[in-house]
């Protein structure tokens, strides 16, 4: 079903680069997005999405955060 969303300017901007990037249409990438998000094991924390991490999944600590952030993919 066709429909429409209305965007801030910035917000729009930023979908707009991100489409060009992907080499998508706008609509084309916002519908795949969506999708992705449908698709996801996703609960509502707070009104915000959060992925829920499946049984036994290692813990992301603040130093493993920190190590991949200064691309030290080695260690």
């Amino acid at each position: 079903m066709p429909t429409s969303i209305k965007l801030d300017d910035r917000l729009a901007e930023k979908v707009a680069a991100l489409a060009a990037e992907a080499g998508q249409p706008i609509d084309t990438f916002v519908e795949r997005l969506l999708q992705g998000l449908v698709d996801a094991d996703i609960e509502l924390r707070d009104g915000i999405p959060a992925f829920r991490m499946p049984p036994g999944a290692p813990v992301l600590t603040s130093a493993e955060v920190d190590r991949l952030l200064h691309n030290d993919l080695n260690s």
